[in-house]
């Protein structure tokens, strides 16, 4: 009785995903079109909804939700997309006035777009650049996750089996995250949001893309050899806060790996030094900066002193720096009190 139960159970989570079908046929979408409506029997208010695939919907929730009586199409809760709530408080950021039209798309995608399956690699190019005309770090976000995926396609010899599955798995994975961006509900997205969404996704697609094998699975020598492409697609490009986030998420995903070869086996390979910097740049303070120039600053500052040393392409270091801004209290000469000096603090973290 009770297995009867928890099945039962299962079955209403997944089957919940709302059929309305006011501009989203069960049949034919189109994906992408929106609507306000109220879920009476789940929520407190109107919430948006985004006419989707099942076969995204599916993806998207690892299989916890789908649409309602097997329909190629339906609308997808913002609740449920951005919080994986399905009844309850609707948020603010979900929130809908049934009266007032949706934001709309400033230019019409295909409906690819909305289910991308992780081959064609021009989906960055084709639907999120072509959505969000941004520039910068932003910009180089998007055009970096286009090559990495098109360099993993044509490299795809140089892994193992396990290798394979991963890459496969983890570049679907970091599509379908980016998805919910070409959802207009209250507001457009900012191109910050992109860029903080695009590494947001990394780790979860690393560690536990759907279906798939996760990075931990892979043998050591594979995840050297996703380094190198990593390193050399962003660093090609002398963007040096790209290269920190990439990198540091890499770092993080091994140090989640269960298995304790695994991570002992790249851990060991990893040293890392912390230098403290204290800047006197005039009337300016550190605090004005922003991260990426915190981190451009750590990396021009360690690319000099590794000139000098010559960690250059014929050794076997490699490095990368980002920047923490710290606070310390110097004894001053001319007054009694303890002024706060502010600086940089550059972490190193070399490869062997």
């Amino acid at each position: 009785m009770k297995s009867c139960f928890l099945y039962a159970a299962c079955l209403f989570f997944v089957f919940m995903t709302t059929s309305v079908t006011a501009d989203c046929d069960p049949r034919t979408g189109p994906a992408g079109s929106t609507h306000c409506y109220l879920n009476a029997d789940h929520y407190d208010r109107y919430q948006c909804g985004t006419c989707l695939s099942n076969t995204y919907i599916v993806q998207k929730t690892k299989g916890k939700s789908q649409c309602r009586g097997g329909t190629f199409y339906c609308y997808y809760q913002c609740m449920v997309e951005r919080y994986g709530a399905h009844e309850g408080r609707v948020h603010q950021d979900c929130l809908c006035d049934p009266n007032v039209q949706l934001p709309q798309h400033s230019v019409l995608l295909p409906s690819s777009c909305y289910s991308p399956d992780g081959t064609d690699c021009s989906w960055y190019s084709r639907c999120l650049a072509r959505m969000f005309d941004c520039t910068g770090q932003a910009e180089y976000v998007i055009q970096f996750s286009e090559k990495t995926c098109n360099s993993f396609r044509e490299s795809n010899l140089n892994f193992t089996a396990k290798g394979l599955r991963w890459i496969d798995a983890a570049r679907k994975c970091l599509q379908v995250e980016l998805v919910p961006l070409l959802h207009l509900c209250r507001e457009r997205p900012t191109c910050h949001t992109i860029r903080k969404t695009a590494f947001d996704s990394h780790e979860p697609c690393y560690l536990s893309p759907y279906q798939g094998s996760s990075m931990c699975d892979m043998p050591p020598t594979d995840w050297y050899k996703f380094y190198s492409h990593v390193k050399y697609d962003i660093q090609s490009s002398h963007v040096s806060p790209v290269f920190v986030a990439a990198l540091e998420t890499l770092i993080k995903v091994v140090s989640n790996c269960s298995t304790n070869n695994y991570r002992n086996e790249i851990v060991n390979n990893l040293y890392s030094s912390d230098v403290r910097l204290s800047l006197n740049i005039g009337k300016h303070s550190t605090d004005d900066m922003s991260d990426d120039e915190h981190h451009e600053l750590a990396h021009s500052i360690v690319l000099r002193i590794s000139l000098s040393l010559h960690w250059n392409q014929l050794s076997t270091m490699d490095w990368y720096a980002f920047a923490v801004k710290f606070r310390t209290q110097e004894k001053s000469l001319t007054s009694s009190t303890n002024p706060t000096t502010r600086g940089l603090k550059i972490q190193v973290i070399c490869l062997r």
